[in-house]
């Protein structure tokens, strides 16, 4: 199924706005405008987290109301490959980021869809939430010796990405997002969730996600270079 849900659109919006922000605000450290002291404010953190949690529970709401999360996987596998190969030549690897989970968990979801959806209504928030955090507890204070598990949320020593999304504990994020799609999808016509709107300069990009995320980043860091040899 293929349907707009306007406030959903416009939510991918504003953060699309906000990790142009975020990224814009990186690229000042890169050429020296700001502190890299300034990575370590709570804000900053509370801010990525913001962004990268609404992205993977959005694409999980999205499982709903798409045509196929497998061809929706396929295209992100591909644009995350992309994005991977083109952050080593501006030497900030990626690996494992957040295009490569989506596609993951969307892939899986075309899968084992059927079976996430058994989880009874009224555990399954509950269930996805506590094994979020439970997970990103585990992730984020384990070092282990194997350095190939990193994709799974088990770092090796010494191992660095510029944008680490892990399988868990994000796949429980998609999960709580695509249990809300679909009470989303199950609300009447005229209800409020499905006829809330937003407007249409939020809408207009949370549309167009996928096109912002990979044109974005170039276009800051060329305009920043192109503002240092002015300046410089």
């Amino acid at each position: 199924m293929s349907e707009r849900i306007r406030w959903v659109d416009g939510w991918r919006g504003l953060v699309c706005f906000l990790m142009i922000g975020y990224h814009l605000f990186f690229d000042c450290i890169m050429f020296g405008w700001v502190p890299e002291s300034a990575t370590e404010w709570w804000p900053v953190f509370l801010l990525q987290r913001f962004i990268a949690l609404s992205f993977i529970f959005l694409s999980g709401v999205s499982a709903h109301f798409t045509h196929s999360n497998l061809r929706r996987g396929l295209i992100t596998l591909a644009a995350g490959a992309v994005v991977e190969a083109a952050s080593y030549v501006v030497d900030a690897p990626i690996r494992y980021g957040v295009l490569q989970f989506l596609a993951c968990a969307m892939v899986l979801y075309h899968f084992a869809g059927r079976y996430v959806e058994r989880v009874p209504d009224k555990l399954a928030p509950w269930l996805w939430g506590v094994l979020y955090l439970v997970t990103r507890v585990i992730s984020y204070t384990t070092i282990v010796e194997p350095r190939w598990l990193y994709w799974l949320g088990l770092r090796p020593h010494g191992f660095v990405s510029f944008d680490w999304v892990p399988f868990f504990p994000n796949i429980f994020m998609f999960f709580l997002g695509a249990w809300f799609g679909g009470r989303l999808l199950a609300a009447p016509e005229d209800s409020p969730l499905r006829r809330a709107s937003a407007p249409k300069w939020l809408t207009w990009p949370g549309q167009r996600t996928m096109l912002i995320y990979l044109v974005h980043q170039p276009v800051l860091y060329g305009v920043c270079w192109l503002v240092s040899r002015c300046v410089g």
